[in-house]
């Protein structure tokens, strides 16, 4: 415990633990007032057994898969579309989807799907040029995903049930690709018909359909009448969008909602005491990290960010943030996820700190700003950890607060100074991280920090071009170990998805990708 270190700076540690942990006390005291008197009212209970009500963070950005950037609303789009394959249950392999099989030929370059027999929730056949038409749209998108399909030439179909798509090179993501939700399926007509309008009300091949949207408040889905695959148990569901984390525990005590997106990470073990509720910690691909944006000039400095990665005590924010149930993180590269370097996370240690920033050019210090998200008691905590330990360093943490597409916005294109920011990866492979964090003309500008490794790169392209799984896996391990070294960002730690759900609901799983929609095939809510 880090209060037990005796370093000259633990009177402001002390400090700064004594204001947090009174606001989470607070926090406490005021859900469990609240709880008590709610409890047991189930008057204008939202569900019934044919319905899942679920309580999300985060508004609605868009329903159009090609453009989601928000990942609630990425995994609500994966109920509402089908792919050309899709991930399991435990995000670890594909399973088919639209595709019932495939074929891999001329040396890794051509790849040839076959698609079931599919409509659309308004009863148009999905056809193969619809899958085509879909993935080059998301492909050609500015500002898109397409950067993940770089290596692709053409996408065709050759008759109605047939998909072709032939590459420039041999590109070993490429199904994993295939499965992320940037590349589902939409009807080609209606969405060349209406343009941006038609996904406010959007038609698909998944097991539920659209029958209502407000983006900032809720969102209902009903039974695809026309879906191909197993029937799911419950008919509706309902999705609110609910912002502040205290109200939705709030709303899932009062029986007001069925299930809870984010709870409050330092609230978790309090959740499960209350009569009927409990939390729910999924393996998670997130990895919590700070953004140094290098139009900032310090952190152009390599001293800097190395001062930075050892003045922060991750052990502190796991406990004060998440009450323990997180990981100190190292690798940019999801928890022991496929290829993942297990390095070890940079220690507290003031002393290796101060040193690192004597040799920079700001050795005194300096003043600069840290955006977090409002509403986020986790991310809320971590902010103060990092403003008090750097102030050790005589480095002034501004903490400037915003609602998270505002912060997003804010942290994007090289107006930021430090950006309190996390990752979830949506596929099986670790390209789309990898290309993400590392190449600087990979999508994100290295995770918007816009430092760039001539070395790191190259290894992240020809890691791409790999078909054999043990070279492949070696560049990986040398690209993480490069990006440690370096610090372009400091990665925090590895956090679990958190949720929490009353015990009348059954078969609630998400996978290490974040997703739900398989597990809300076999799901069912009891009369409460």
């Amino acid at each position: 415990m880090w209060l037990d270190r005796p370093t000259r700076g633990a009177r402001s540690r002390r400090a700064a633990k004594a204001v947090v942990i009174a606001a989470i006390t607070a926090l406490v005291v005021v859900g469990v007032a609240a709880a008590a008197a709610l409890r047991g009212d189930t008057r204008g209970s939202a569900s019934a057994s044919d319905t899942f009500v679920l309580a999300n963070a985060v508004k609605i950005d868009t329903l159009d898969p090609a453009q989601n950037s928000v990942n609630e609303s990425i995994w609500l789009t994966q109920n509402l579309y089908s792919r050309l394959v899709q991930p399991n249950a435990t995000g670890t392999a594909l399973l088919p989807d639209l595709a019932t099989s495939w074929k891999i030929t001329n040396r890794g370059k051509t790849y040839t799907f076959k698609l079931r027999n599919a409509k659309f929730s308004d009863g148009t056949p999905v056809t193969a040029q619809d899958a085509a038409f879909s993935i080059l749209r998301s492909k050609n998108l500015k500002g898109g995903w397409g950067f993940l399909l770089d290596a692709v030439k053409s996408v065709t179909a050759p008759d109605a049930h047939t998909v072709a798509i032939q590459l420039t090179r041999p590109h070993a993501p490429l199904l994993a690709d295939l499965a992320m939700y940037a590349y589902a399926i939409v009807p080609q007509k209606a969405v060349k018909a209406q343009g941006d309008a038609f996904f406010n009300k959007p038609v698909g091949s998944g097991p539920f359909m659209v029958t209502s949207l407000k983006k900032d408040q809720e969102l209902d889905l009903a039974v695809n009448p026309n879906w191909y695959g197993k029937k799911p148990k419950i008919k509706n569901v309902q999705v609110q969008i609910v912002p502040n984390d205290n109200s939705r525990v709030l709303l899932l005590q009062s029986k007001k909602v069925d299930a809870i997106e984010n709870p409050p990470g330092n609230l978790i073990d309090q959740i499960g005491k209350f009569p009927g509720l409990q939390s729910d910690l999924f393996p998670s691909t997130r990895v919590d990290f700070i953004q140094l944006d290098q139009h900032f000039a310090p952190y152009k400095d390599l001293n800097v960010r190395k001062a930075l990665n050892y003045a922060i005590d991750r052990n502190a924010i796991v406990k004060l943030a998440y009450s323990g149930h997180a990981t100190p993180g190292s690798s940019y590269m999801p928890y022991k996820m496929l290829y993942w370097n297990a390095l070890k996370p940079y220690p507290y240690d003031l002393g290796k700190a101060k040193a690192f920033l004597k040799k920079s050019k700001y050795p005194n210090g300096f003043k600069t700003f840290l955006i977090e998200v409002s509403n986020d008691v986790a991310g809320n905590a971590t902010a103060i950890v990092i403003k008090s330990e750097l102030k050790k360093l005589n480095i002034d943490v501004d903490i400037k607060t915003y609602e998270l597409l505002t912060a997003y916005a804010k942290e994007d294109g090289g107006h930021s100074q430090m950006g309190q920011r996390y990752w979830t990866n949506d596929i099986i492979d670790p390209d789309e991280v990898t290309t993400f964090a590392v190449d600087p003309k990979g999508g994100a500008n290295a995770f918007n920090t816009y430092w760039s490794n001539a070395k790191a790169t190259d290894l992240v392209h020809k890691a791409r071009a790999e078909l054999n799984p043990v070279k492949r896996g070696a560049m990986y391990k040398q690209i993480q170990r490069i990006v440690y070294d370096e610090s372009p960002f400091l990665v925090l730690d590895y956090s679990p998805y958190r949720y929490a759900h009353g015990k009348w609901l059954h078969g609630f799983h998400v996978n290490p990708l974040g997703a739900y929609n398989l597990s809300l095939l076999d799901l069912t809510v009891d009369d409460h």
